[in-house]
């Protein structure tokens, strides 16, 4: 294999006319770039730049193998750029679109970490009560909870499961009654996520695997799940909400879990950006410090303890 350094040198001959503009130019002695280009070719066993005691040009197959030897040295440095940037300390800024209750539980201590520890990184947080165009909006990165990506252009890369809990209150269900099957829920108030389809259902799993599809017509519809909680607290209608919001409700009776013996589907709690390449040294190590971090905070959360990312983050740092 060619010595790049050899390959350089020829390059630089053959783009400034001569061993003596190229020697000038790179500070390096023209017997030594004569050298370098000879032992080129006679590693090639071909002549590429034809020299006379007056003059020097180039042959023919030294032009052709000039345009292959540009495009290589380009890929050489972009080869190098990889590298340098992977080494650069991560700097710039970031836009980073979630929605409220999630940067509020989960991803705010994890921001405050990774902050602390790339003091040149700027963040623009948008706090989104819908569901954001992530290219057309000009974001790096959102997040989102769904139980799948429907944008096939975007890269998902996912941290957990979100449990959900279809709920309701005793004063509701003094009302109303309590469902024993899922066709009970039908008489049921309830309370729903907005959607542009405009029909909601809840999607329910018995344990052997039977299915069961229920419509419900909502009084209230909102993209807050804090507002849908305090709808079903104040026993304006059942709702399918987060576990880890309902969790102290139902502990101390102010909301009580329905048909117990089917389960809801689970939020698949990720982040969507728009390529897996051309990141900068600042979104790539904030990707790699969520994969860090988000998941064992994920965990906690729904747990019942207080959110500690950083502090985990920390007990497993992310190198860069």
């Amino acid at each position: 294999m060619q010595d790049l350094t050899d390959i350089y040198y020829f390059v630089q001959v053959v783009e400034l006319g001569s061993f003596t503009a190229a020697s000038k130019a790179l500070g390096v002695a023209k017997s030594q770039l004569s050298f370098r280009v000879a032992r080129l070719e006679t590693s090639l066993g071909v002549r590429l730049i034809q020299r006379t005691t007056r003059r020097s040009h180039v042959s023919e197959i030294g032009q052709r193998y000039y345009e292959q030897c540009r495009q290589l040295l380009a890929a050489a440095e972009q080869t190098q750029r990889v590298i340098d940037e992977a080494q650069a300390a991560p700097r710039g800024r970031i836009h980073v679109a979630c929605p409220v209750l999630f940067a509020q539980l989960l991803l705010a201590p994890i921001l405050v970490e990774f902050l602390r520890r790339h003091p040149e990184v700027q963040v623009d947080l948008d706090i989104c009560h819908h569901e954001v165009d992530v290219i057309a909006g000009g974001y790096d990165i959102a997040f989102r909870v769904h139980d799948s990506l429907k944008d096939s252009s975007l890269v998902m890369r996912s941290y957990g499961m979100d449990p959900q809990v279809l709920v309701a209150s005793p004063e509701l269900l003094r009302r109303q009654g309590q469902p024993t099957r899922p066709t009970d829920l039908k008489r049921l108030s309830s309370v729903g996520v907005i959607n542009a389809e405009g029909r909601h259902f809840w999607h329910l799993q018995a344990a052997d695997g039977r299915t069961q599809q229920v419509e419900h017509r909502p009084s209230l519809t909102s993209d807050d799940p804090q507002v849908l909680y305090q709808a079903v607290v104040g026993g304006i209608g059942a709702a399918q909400l987060p576990q880890f919001i309902c969790r102290e409700a139902i502990a101390d009776g102010r909301l009580v879990p329905l048909l117990p013996a089917w389960s809801l589907p689970a939020g698949n709690v990720h982040a969507v950006y728009p390529s897996r390449h051309g990141h900068t040294p600042a979104l790539r190590s904030f990707i790699d410090f969520l994969a860090q971090s988000m998941p064992q905070a994920l965990r906690r959360t729904q747990q019942g303890a207080p959110a500690e990312p950083a502090k985990v983050a920390a007990e497993n740092p992310v190198a860069g």
